[in-house]
């Protein structure tokens, strides 16, 4: 059985109910206690106000000016009670005579008074019960006077007013609470069904999918983003075994020759000169294999950031100039003029050996690849707020459909399979720029060739 506590979605839905019945409950208490408030708060005002007129008219006309003041205001309509005492409890006047049927009289501070009396049919039955606060007041010390005021229909609002608050908020809570399982059923709901597919993917079906909705909301994005990583996942897997399935057949070859080579040198009774030459090709060939490996470990370095690379300020001038001095020479050698555009002064922040070895790279490739007497230019230009840098040639360049291909690792044309090469280089080129977020980017020449583009930001 599923502990809902240990699930994010029910605590968060549990804190969101309890925060709502407190937040309610709250809410009801004060605007109840507020109301009661107000309703005996105006009616000890008027209250007070009266005795504070009676006791001026006791002061300028004496008891016989407040004895007739009760006994006109008892005859008027009025929502006080008076009741006028004297010391020995006797009734004088008041529009309230039957002073034996006050019961549960209390006295409060200050004056106040509450009490009630019980209306009765003929048969003894009681047919109403009155409720009344007030003020009493000593005239004289020989008298007894109480204003008060029926406060029973004061209180029958405030009890409507309370069962009222009390049904809403029950009401407001219940569908709180109707809306917390819903929401919490179909969030857990989801949530089952991810799991479900999680498992169904650890278990290794990674053709399996995240269930997505149509509510853009953040589980629906993180089941589009976690499609996204299997998809790109899924693209990895399959690239690492066209990786694996062509480093297998671009490894078995030279290790193949080598192989043959020795067995051929050691069946053929060789002299001395035999065995350089055959230790000299082996060489040659274990050279290729460790070729491949590096620049397999260095593109999968900088692909997966493993490796913590320093950008500095590079004067692209400087550093085409020294790859151009270092490469002449072989160029001079395979018959190619090797041309540096590069005229004035331009900054970029990288790292100086990614950048040295994709130039390199790209010019290799252009001198391998290229004709005799093929024309290979290196340059660059600023153009704002990324650098230009490309490397161009007369040779017999590449077929559109066969640009992007270029690019993928192990990848070698038709034209070239004959040439020494691993298919890696501008795979590596790729993985340089990209860790210097640019773009690369592959042209025709005119009237024929291949021109490369580099495009970094200068920042």
């Amino acid at each position: 059985m599923i502990d809902l506590f240990r699930l994010t979605s029910f605590r968060i839905i549990f804190i969101y109910i309890v925060l709502l019945v407190l937040s309610i409950g709250f809410v009801a208490f004060y605007l109840y206690w507020s109301t009661s408030r107000d309703f005996q708060t105006k009616v000890d005002n008027e209250i007070i106000q009266e005795s504070i007129r009676l006791s001026q008219v006791h002061m300028r006309y004496k008891e016989v000016g407040l004895i007739r003041e009760i006994q006109y205001l008892s005859k008027t309509p009025n929502p006080n009670l008076y009741i006028l005492r004297d010391s020995n409890n006797k009734f004088i006047a008041g529009n309230f005579s039957d002073t034996n049927s006050l019961w549960n009289l209390i006295r409060l501070d200050e004056g106040g008074v509450l009490f009630s009396f019980e209306k009765k049919n003929n048969n003894g039955e009681t047919i109403r019960k009155y409720y009344f606060r007030g003020k009493e007041f000593i005239v004289r010390g020989k008298y007894n006077l109480i204003v008060a005021r029926d406060v029973s229909y004061e209180n029958y609002l405030k009890e409507r007013f309370f069962n009222t608050i009390l049904s809403t908020s029950l009401l407001i809570i219940f569908l709180g609470l109707l809306g917390g399982y819903v929401l919490s059923r179909n969030f857990l709901n989801r949530i089952s069904a991810i799991n479900k597919t999680s498992l169904e993917i650890m278990d290794g079906d990674l053709s399996m999918r995240l269930p997505t909705s149509s509510n853009n909301d953040e589980l629906n994005q993180l089941s589009l983003n976690l499609n996204n990583m299997l998809d790109r996942l899924n693209k990895l897997m399959i690239g690492m075994k066209d990786v694996s399935d062509n480093i297998a057949h671009d490894l078995r070859t030279p290790l193949n020759k080598i192989r043959t080579n020795l067995e051929v040198t050691l069946m053929s009774n060789p002299d001395s000169e035999s065995y350089r030459e055959t230790i000299k090709e082996v060489i040659d060939e274990v050279d290729s294999v460790i070729n491949t490996f590096n620049s397999l470990l260095a593109i999968s370095r900088v692909d997966s950031g493993s490796i913590s690379l320093k950008k500095e300020k590079i004067n692209i001038k400087n550093l085409i100039e020294d790859i151009v001095d270092l490469w002449e020479p072989l160029a001079e050698e395979k018959g190619v003029i090797l041309n540096n555009e590069c005229d004035i002064d331009i900054y970029l922040e990288g790292n100086k050996n990614l950048l040295s070895q994709a130039i390199s790279n790209l010019i290799d490739n252009a001198i391998k690849y290229g004709e005799s007497k093929n024309i290979v230019n290196v340059g660059s230009r600023d153009n704002t707020d990324t650098i230009l840098i490309w490397v161009s040639d007369t040779g017999p360049g590449i077929q559109d459909n066969d640009k992007e291909k270029v690019l993928d690792r192990f990848t070698r044309l038709d034209t070239s399979r004959n040439t020494s090469g691993t298919g890696l280089g501008l795979s590596l080129v790729t993985s340089m720029i990209k860790f210097h977020k640019g773009t690369i980017e592959l042209l025709d020449a005119k009237p024929k060739g291949l021109i490369v583009k580099l495009q970094i930001p200068s920042y």
